[in-house]
């Protein structure tokens, strides 16, 4: 339940009765006893919600009690806050103490601490009242545990894609797009319940090998149950490459993405339609040119199906088989089968089918509870006090109650941090790096001794993804989670918890607001004007506002105790900020927001703020920022919209910062050395003018840097830097290097030309991402990048001078062995060499502005390559791909400058 939440308040509690002002002012007016007894009654009330969230309680008379329990926690951290945000700031001078004895008598004189005593006194009256319920309506106990809680052991998921018994689906609906016989443009529908499948089948069917042989590279829309056209035909559009600006006529983008795809056999994937009008609404832009063009559905209801099209009938997505059901579910229950050669026992193997049939086929409902059997002991009596708590009836809801069975094994702090999911729009790709740090703000994750919060709290999501209640949608360079999203049926279930224990409040439209006015976390998921809403539904104890709509005004003076404030929607999104004041509380703010004009006010408002831990300026314009923000102690992560703002000094503290990205190391920057920034992980600055000198003293400060963005460097001999003198050698996954044009980067002057020498120990050995980025080479950077045995990206991109070089490009046997994609830019060669065995991971190939080099005819041999992309205007390159694909079928090709 809230355990997590309640610990944080008494840690609240305790450190504000050891404040001496406060613990002073408390004395004197006969307080300090009533804020003690109100700290042992919460200990007592987080112990019961321990208890009741141990042994799984499921009697409405306990929920309530659990619920009425939850909301006094939240009462008491409010009086709290308050109390700081209405105490004078005279009361907490240096010297007070020794004048507080002089203050009135009566404690009614001195408001705060008159309205903070009526509070503590409401709040223990709450708490005796809800002991006589307990007694009055006999709740009196909480039962045995039902299950012993074990501590998880991540496994290494299965490729939920890999669904067994899909592969006749996707036979099927591959033909219905591949027929020959029918060539004008046709509609063809998945249709099925929450949970069968539909989009898993339809991403099957998407990365099939004969599709992409046939159509290209199809384009996939995610519709939802609330679909704006006007997105939808962006969204279209720039996945062709078609948008300019941001066009908002929609009749325009039907007309530019109707002509462009005029030339193409195209696949359009739209999944998870509700709308029964949806084809009615985009078919116009969608052009029947008779070349068997096609689009593909994905939807729960039949209905929507029967309107787009006639042709085909709507594929009905079926359960799996008991077979099939058992196979999915032990895959998921038992990773590790290969290492049980006769498979389970025979009391497993019959546990096993009773958990099958509580599912009755949905691979969802499968996945869910196998991954979270596979966190119990591999026994017999691990699945069976599981077996036993699940008492759910078949009332054709076994998904959901699946769900719920999972949600309820989570550990307490994990719970939490699932109902997050909640506030996302429904299957929105989540950004990690936001996720985290909200959680992190929201005190939802446990210090550890041996790791950062925000690594606790991605050991956190891992285990969420680990019992498939997560999905992942995205990797970053070095195969950790970037971008998730969570099954609408899974954020159904997160939104009916969160709602039940009032933890977060869902607005999918504006009548939602009625229900908002003792929510103490929003999401709002649509375009609204806040200060409107918030006017009509006032809220006090708001503590989280989430804004996922296109444009909101916001009064920052409205909400006093708001700690977490988060812009998360489209890019284009803007926040109007009215009144720079208030929020002393907040922890969280990332904003898209006219900043412009106003940076000294916004950098006021900012310093204002003690407890600050994330600055996320997003898309943001504003100006130089560094007089206010580097001087909020507290920041663990700051990131800036452009290079205007001057690194910290070296005076500022920021002990506690992480992330530090674009900031400027100019002209203005300290004389006097680095600032104190010593747990960086994350940087990215812009330097100009910089001595070898000073940059190598910045790096030898940095002992946990992982990813290392420098740009606009000049002078500086790359060669010269000695990688493993730095103490984040061995750390060093990414490094960008990035010079202007005409003005080179890191090089060496050689006959006055600004070059670049690689030597085998330029770079650190342990790379896994490197962009090299304008300046020129002397000879082939390839046959010394490729000894980076863990490279798996690599841009480069030299100083845009059409010259010739005297050089050729080699890659060897063994080289690049972990490479997955290369990317290569404006490099004048005529000649590369590929000897089998080089390359062998290598998924995605761009090479723009090359010529004359001329296309290798080994590329047929790379193994894993899916992605083939050369810019040229030489007919006989052209050819030579062409050739190329006639042998390679499976990989996509983009060979010229738009014409084919």
């Amino acid at each position: 339940m809230a355990e997590v939440l309640v610990g944080a308040v008494l840690k609240k509690l305790a450190n504000f009765t050891v404040d001496k002002v406060v613990e002073k002012a408390l004395s004197l007016y006969g307080i300090r006893a009533e804020v003690e007894e109100l700290s042992r009654n919460l200990n007592y009330i987080k112990a019961f919600i321990e208890d009741a969230d141990r042994k799984h309680i499921v009697e409405k008379r306990q929920m309530q009690l659990v619920k009425d329990l939850i909301d006094i926690a939240y009462d008491i951290e409010d009086a709290i806050d308050i109390f700081h945000s209405e105490c004078p700031e005279k009361l907490k001078l240096p010297g007070i103490l020794g004048r507080l004895g002089r203050l009135p008598k009566e404690i009614s004189k001195i408001p705060f601490l008159y309205q903070f005593q009526q509070e503590v006194k409401q709040i223990q009256s709450r708490i005796s009242q809800i002991k006589e319920y307990k007694e009055t309506w006999g709740i009196t106990t909480l039962g045995e545990d039902r299950i012993p809680q074990s501590n998880p052991q991540l496994i290494p998921t299965v490729d939920d894609s890999e669904i067994v018994g899909f592969e006749t689906h996707r036979d099927n609906v591959v033909k219905c797009l591949l027929d020959e016989a029918y060539k004008s443009l046709a509609v063809v529908s998945i249709v099925g319940s929450g949970g069968l499948g539909k989009t898993t089948l339809a991403r099957k069917v998407y990365n099939s090998g004969d599709v992409s042989e046939n159509f290209g590279k199809p384009i996939w829309i995610t519709i939802s149950q609330a679909y704006d056209l006007l997105k939808i035909l962006q969204g279209i559009a720039k996945d062709l490459g078609i948008l300019s600006g941001n066009t908002e006529d929609k009749k325009e983008l039907a007309i530019k993405i109707r002509e462009f795809l005029e030339q193409k056999r195209y696949l359009i994937v739209f999944d998870d339609v509700w709308a029964k009008d949806f084809w009615e609404n985009i078919k116009n832009a969608m052009p029947d040119k008779n070349n068997g063009s096609r689009v593909l559905i994905t939807t729960r209801f039949e209905e929507v199906a029967k309107k787009a099209d006639t042709k085909y009938n709507p594929y009905l997505l079926s359960t799996l088989d008991n077979e099939q059901s058992l196979k999915l579910f032990l895959r998921k229950a038992v990773p590790k089968m290969h290492q049980c050669p006769n498979g389970p026992t025979d009391n497993l193997k019959s546990l096993a089918q009773e958990f099958v049939a509580k599912c009755r086929g949905l691979p969802l409902a499968l996945i869910v509870l196998g991954s979270l059997l596979s966190t119990k002991p591999y026994d017999f009596h691990g699945w069976k006090g599981l077996l036993d708590t699940m008492s759910w009836q078949v009332d054709g809801s076994e998904c959901i109650d699946v769900m719920a069975t999972s949600y309820e094994y989570l550990p307490l702090a994990k719970k939490l941090c699932f109902l997050y999911f909640a506030a996302y729009p429904e299957d929105k790709e989540i950004k990690i790096e936001d996720l985290l740090r909200i959680w992190v703000a929201e005190r939802l994750i446990p210090q550890e001794d041996t790791r950062t919060l925000e690594e606790t709290a991605m050991c956190f999501l891992e285990d969420l993804v680990q019992r498939s209640m997560v999905q992942v949608s995205g990797k970053d360079f070095d195969g950790s989670i970037q971008f998730c999203r969570v099954h609408d049926v899974l954020r159904d279930l997160a939104i009916q918890k969160a709602k039940e224990i009032n933890f977060l409040i869902v607005c999918s439209k504006p009548n939602d607001w009625m229900s908002c006015n003792k929510a103490r976390r929003v999401a709002i998921n649509y375009s609204s004007n806040v200060n409107e809403l918030m006017g009509d539904y006032a809220n006090p104890n708001l503590r989280s506002l989430l804004l996922f709509g296109d444009r909101s005004n916001l009064d920052c003076s409205k909400y006093k105790l708001l700690r977490v404030l988060g812009c998360l929607g489209w890019s284009s999104q803007r926040v109007v900020l009215r009144n720079f004041k208030g929020l002393p509380h907040l922890r969280y703010l990332k904003l898209n927001s006219e900043i412009e004009g106003q940076e000294r006010e916004f950098g006021e408002w900012i310093r204002s703020m003690k407890y600050l831990e994330t600055l996320d300026l997003g898309y943001s314009r504003h100006g130089d920022l560094s007089k206010w923000i580097w001087q909020v102690k507290t920041l663990r992560h700051a990131i800036l919209n452009n290079y205007n703002t001057q690194a910290p000094p070296t005076s500022a503290d920021l002990t506690n910062l992480q992330t530090l990205l674009y900031v400027n190391y100019g002209e203005s920057r300290p004389a006097s050395g680095p600032p104190n920034i010593t747990q960086v992980r994350n940087l990215r600055i812009e330097v100009r003018n910089f001595s070898m000198e000073e940059l190598i003293t910045l790096l030898h400060n940095l002992k946990h840097l992982v990813n290392l963005d420098i740009r606009g460097i000049s002078g500086i001999d790359l060669g010269k830097i000695v990688w493993k003198n730095f103490p984040f050698y061995e750390n060093l996954k990414c490094l960008v290097i990035m010079g202007y044009h005409n003005e080179g980067v890191l090089t060496t002057d050689i006959d006055g030309n600004k070059t670049l020498v690689l030597r085998d120990d330029t770079l650190p050995p342990h790379l896994i991402y490197l962009q090299l980025w304008g300046f020129k080479f002397v000879s082939d950077p390839l046959s010394v990048l490729q000894k980076l045995q863990n490279l798996k990206t690599l841009y480069i991109w030299p100083e845009q001078e059409y010259v010739l070089m005297s050089w050729r490009f080699r890659c060897s046997v063994g080289g690049f062995k972990q490479l997955e994609d290369l990317m290569i830019y404006n490099l004048m060669v005529d000649e590369w060499e590929i000897e089998r065995g080089a390359m062998p991971m290598l998924k995605r190939l761009v090479v723009q502005g090359c010529d004359p080099l001329r296309v290798p005819l080994e590329l047929v041999h790379l193994p894993s390559l899916k992605d083939l992309t050369w810019y040229t205007d030489i007919e006989t390159n052209k050819d030579m791909i062409r050739s190329i694909r006639k042998q390679r079928p499976d990989v996509f090709f983009d060979y010229s400058y738009g014409d084919d």
